[in-house]
């Protein structure tokens, strides 16, 4: 990693903390999840994307977002519905594999009258193992996000065997 990405992920990494990130998602100008980057989705299945979140709570903390600018759940087909399952299920799975954290706080953030930084439906998977995070104390990560999506991105076989069992116990109910 060159040194200005290696700045750059240490920045996302220590926003929340540092309180630089009141000031980022304020002036970006474009809706963030239209324009994800790529290099953090780590799973994408029927317009839903499995992301590693830049400006996380906690290592290991995940987002699913669809790829349709939608505001709330009442907009998702069944099938997109379907997909968030699965992808909660996945998330929960791999936050447990690569991080050893049992437990999963599950926040639905959408535009409709809420308190949501963009006016775009989306999920945190938030890796929970101390009653902590629910007061929203974020914690000096250790992982750049990067470093985190390459974690997950390695696991990416294990990603798809949870993908084939969740269709085999879920799907078709």
């Amino acid at each position: 990693m060159d040194e200005e990405t290696r700045k750059k992920q240490e920045y996302y990494r220590d926003a929340r903390i540092n309180g630089d990130y009141d000031n980022i998602w304020k002036t970006t100008g474009e809706c963030v999840f239209c324009a994800l980057n790529e290099k953090y989705v780590i799973y994408e299945e029927n317009g839903v994307a499995l992301v590693v979140q830049l400006f996380a709570y906690i290592d290991g903390h995940l987002l699913i977002i669809p790829r349709r600018h939608i505001r709330s759940v009442k907009e998702l087909t069944s099938i997109e519905w379907e997909t968030m399952r699965k992808m909660m299920y996945i998330a929960k799975k791999m936050i447990r594999d690569i991080y050893g954290i049992k437990g999963m706080q599950i926040i639905q953030k959408d535009g409709v009258g809420s308190q949501s930084t963009v006016d775009h439906l989306h999920f945190h998977c938030i890796p929970f193992d101390s009653p902590d995070l629910n007061q929203w104390n974020f914690r000096k990560l250790k992982n750049t996000p990067i470093e985190n999506t390459a974690l997950y991105i390695a696991k990416k076989p294990e990603i798809e065997k949870l993908a084939k069992r969740f269709a085999g116990k879920y799907q078709n109910e």
